[in-house]
């Protein structure tokens, strides 16, 4: 035996044993009361049926949602038949569901309003190929990013297709550094801006030349891009459309609806012709343009905590950008919220970006694992039992899980007591069933004096699930069985950790973790737990994420928090069921919600920022009791960083 962690063990051990429910008193709800209507359940998602009719070979459906007229890439499913079935997860405020169907032919594209109940498609036999450029280099097409820089002439090409992003050096820039650039794909031409002089790089021959002369900015601008014949130039609150062909302005906007700064940054259009613009004070979408004005909405909560001058969006429609300091980052942005993941540091500088997007049939058709699924296409080329990953809230987006822990006592109602980030990834084979899970997880604030664990219910029995790893469970208020599932379940509980408190902790003389806008923020805790199934799990099933999330008591197993709605696991203690404030009725349905129908936690699919200590959700959230109200009918997106919903003085926006 290793004695090497023996004494920490044993401490922990007495922690948790040992340790005293503090007494905790919570000052009641504010004078004006919140009252909800029988029923309403608090969601802010639901399940939808996509049902495919199509008989043909190879052909994949990447399905995504829009929220907010953004676009939400929930992944990519094979047809497994003529009438495949497609069990999805949305925002119940999704305005549209986009499904893109790709085969070695082509690409369509296929819009609907969201239904009711289920949409049907019935795909079209000749099918026509939609963003497919009419220059390619050769056979084998690569996406690839095109970067500039100003300083030194550099310019270079970045491989998408590997995932390692590697840049390849290219003859350097004619006539100066730039720090602007755009690409013409169906002729084959980058330009790039140098002071008064637009020049164009040749990508099948090499050969510089000037493409014109003059700019409406006479000189530099950090903003270009390309689309339908027309140059789209920008700095600050001034955007122009140039005709490609005859350097003549054709149409110029004032931008209004900047937050904070106009500062920096780029243009690019998506796949389905919007705009977008990226700069220092966050990402943004045009909403509209009307005479000389050109309106945005800002997705991003805040502003970047980075310089950025540079933007392009690939043929999946992901968003890049890069730093622009000596050793520039390159970065994906989430079209939801402007969240962010750093994908590779170079050791030079990038000032602008334009991407090169493949036609689905300039894909090479290799299938390296004969899985029935492409490489270019697969997610996994080189497994076989696995081909795509299917993502809750969406591949970059995180939804959050918020807790009050006082229950059956109504508490404070800041949503802050545990406040949870979480983001499922189904890891799924060629027949669109799921072989494993992924769950990734992070404890963004603890806004109480008790201590709380927090766990999983999936809808599994305990013995279709092979095994779970990545959680860290403590001392002796919890057993585990041998495969990491929760001992004395009937059904799958994953137990996460059994006290936030173990794993993050207030600055020393503070009080709570990241509730507290007068304390420093406190460094999160992330955990990815990986849950292997014995076999592989119908997508119908995984349909539900979160699942029957739920938080317990560090001091009492029994005492159990969860969604309203929601059932207790075999190990709560049901004897508190209707006691002090609670209004659990089961007979009704009615669980974890008081006789004003208020619940104890709420899941917002969605980055949510939480209120800050002692502030009341529809203090800080001015939407939230409308939305309550119209029993979820109205402001959907009451959560979101629309004009008037937020106060921002009530929620704690640090990250």
């Amino acid at each position: 035996m290793n004695t090497k962690y023996l004494l920490p063990i044993v401490l922990v051990f007495i922690f948790s044993a040992c340790i005293e429910q503090p007494e905790i008193i919570e000052p009641p709800l504010e004078d004006v009361e919140l009252t909800f209507p029988d029923g309403f359940n608090f969601k802010t998602s639901r399940s939808l049926d996509i049902s495919i009719e199509d008989d043909r070979q190879g052909v994949i459906y990447e399905i995504s949602y829009l929220l907010e007229d953004q676009k939400q890439v929930l992944g990519r499913y094979n047809r497994t038949g003529n009438n495949t079935i497609i069990h999805i997860s949305i925002p119940t405020s999704t305005q549209e569901i986009e499904i893109l169907q790709k085969s070695s032919t082509g690409e369509a594209l296929y819009l609907f309003e969201v239904p009711t109940n289920a949409i049907t498609l019935e795909a079209d036999l000749n099918i026509n190929t939609i963003g497919q450029s009419a220059f390619t280099t050769n056979n084998d097409c690569i996406d690839r990013l095109y970067a500039v820089e100003s300083s030194n002439r550099g310019f270079w090409s970045i491989d998408l297709t590997s995932g390692d992003y590697e840049d390849t050096d290219l003859p350097l820039l004619e006539g100066g550094g730039s720090i602007a650039c755009a690409l013409d794909q169906s002729q084959g031409l980058v330009y790039y801006n140098v002071r008064e002089t637009l020049y164009q790089y040749d990508v099948a021959t090499g050969a510089f030349s000037v493409a014109q002369e003059g700019n409406p900015f006479n000189g530099n601008y950090p903003r270009l891009t390309y689309y339908d014949g027309h140059f789209w130039m920008s700095n600050g609150t001034k955007l122009y459309k140039v005709d490609a062909v005859t350097n003549e302005t054709v149409a110029s906007y004032t931008i209004s609806g900047f937050v904070n700064n106009s500062s920096g940054g780029d243009l690019a259009f998506d796949s389905n012709g919007e705009l977008y613009l990226a700069c220092f004070s966050g990402l943004y979408k045009f909403d509209s343009f009307n005479g000389n004005q050109a309106t945005l909405i800002r997705i991003s909560a805040e502003n970047f905590p980075f310089q950025l001058t540079s933007m392009a969006i690939d043929r999946e429609d992901r968003i890049y950008v890069a730093t622009n300091d000596g050793n520039s980052k390159l970065i994906e942005i989430s079209k939801e919220d402007g969240s962010y993941q750093i994908l590779k540091t170079y050791n030079h500088k990038i000032n602008d970006l334009t991407a090169w997007r493949c036609s689905a049939d300039e894909l090479p058709q290799q299938d390296s694992d004969n899985d029935g699924v492409i490489d270019k296409l697969d997610d996994y080329p080189n497994d076989a039992d696995v081909a795509f990953d299917v993502y809750t809230p969406s591949a970059l987006g995180m939804g959050t899980l918020a807790y009050e822990d006082l229950w059956p006592v109504q508490g404070d109602y800041d949503f802050n007591d545990l406040v949870i980030g979480y983001r499922f990834v189904n890891v799924m084979n060629s027949s669109n069933r799921s072989v494993r899970m992924e769950i990734e997880l992070t404890i963004k604030a603890v806004g109480a004096g008790d201590h709380s664990g927090f766990a999983i219910e999936l809808p599994f029995n305990k013995t279709d699930i092979a095994s779970v790893t990545g959680h860290e469970v403590n001392g002796s208020l919890i057993s585990l069985d041998a495969n990491g599932l929760e001992a004395g379940q009937s059904k799958a509980v994953i137990v996460i950790f059994n006290d936030a408190y173990d794993h993050v902790s207030p600055n020393p003389g503070e009080t709570f973790v990241n509730t507290v806008d007068s304390e420093n923020s406190t460094a999160t805790k992330s955990f990815n737990i990986l849950v292997q199934f014995v076999s592989p799990i119908e997508a119908s099933q995984m349909s539900e994420a979160p699942f029957n999330p739920f938080i317990f008591s560090s001091y009492n197993r029994g005492k159990e928090i969860h969604l309203s709605g929601k059932s207790p696991t075999d190990l709560a203690d049901i004897s508190l069921f209707g006691t002090a404030d609670d209004d659990t009725n089961p007979g009704f349905n009615k669980f974890y919600q008081n006789v004003d129908n208020l619940p104890w936690a709420i899941n917002v699919i969605h980055n949510f920022r939480h209120p800050i200590e002692k502030t009341r959700i529809d203090k800080a959230y001015n939407r939230f009791r409308d939305w309550g109200m119209s029993r979820g009918t109205n402001y959907k997106d009451w959560y979101g960083d629309n004009s008037g919903y937020r106060n921002l003085s009530k929620i704690y926006l640090r990250d």
